[in-house]
């Protein structure tokens, strides 16, 4: 609702960009066996090297 939106608005507004951490967990999978999320310098990809076996 807009008062809702307003509400967070307001409430964000007080913290400057640098201090906001943003995190989509949108494609979460449980059945995978490593975090498919990683933390990197911006403007750079996060790498994350990892042993799979098929079958």
């Amino acid at each position: 609702s807009a008062h809702k939106r307003l509400e967070y608005i307001t409430r964000i507004g007080k913290y400057e960009p640098e201090q906001l951490v943003f995190v989509d967990e949108s494609s979460v999978d449980h059945r995978t066996t490593y975090c498919g999320q990683a933390w990197s310098i911006r403007g750079t990809k996060a790498q994350h090297k990892a042993f799979f076996v098929r079958g």
